[in-house]
């Protein structure tokens, strides 16, 4: 079973612009509507993103914690926004980078078993001689 393994590096700009789409969302605003500034990745595997969250609209300032879920979360809906294609069923994944942005790896693995392979057959054949897992060709 073939695995793909993709990984994608955002900068920090981009991770800013990712939170700020997603406060604007949840808050129920534009996608201009927040601005997102002071950001730090705490923690180690399991991080979490702290930052500092400003509505002109409403005229406040926050800081706001966003954990490692959510975080996953906001680059894919960040990702779907600027057209990078991300399989449904990949496995996700998130790890800071060394100048304040985060990388996504996704693996996938692609079940060609259940599909249709032209001209390749399990093979039936003597078990006395043949190694497990032999595929034959008709």
């Amino acid at each position: 079973m073939p695995k793909e393994v993709r990984r994608i590096e955002y900068s920090e700009i981009e991770l800013r612009h990712a939170l700020s789409l997603y406060h604007s969302r949840t808050t129920g605003g534009e996608a201009t509507d927040s601005r997102v500034s002071g950001i730090r990745v705490m923690g180690g595997e399991d991080f979490s993103v702290v930052a500092k969250v400003s509505c002109p609209m409403k005229d406040e300032i926050t800081r706001q914690v966003f954990d490692h879920a959510t975080t996953v979360a906001i680059m894919v809906l960040f990702s779907k926004q600027i057209g990078i294609p991300l399989p449904k069923a990949g496995h996700k994944m998130l790890s800071p980078t060394k100048f304040g942005g985060l990388a996504m790896t996704v693996k996938y693995h692609h079940n060609v078993l259940k599909g249709k392979m032209p001209g390749v057959t399990m093979a039936l054949t003597d078990t006395a001689t043949a190694a497990p897992g032999v595929i034959g060709r008709t």
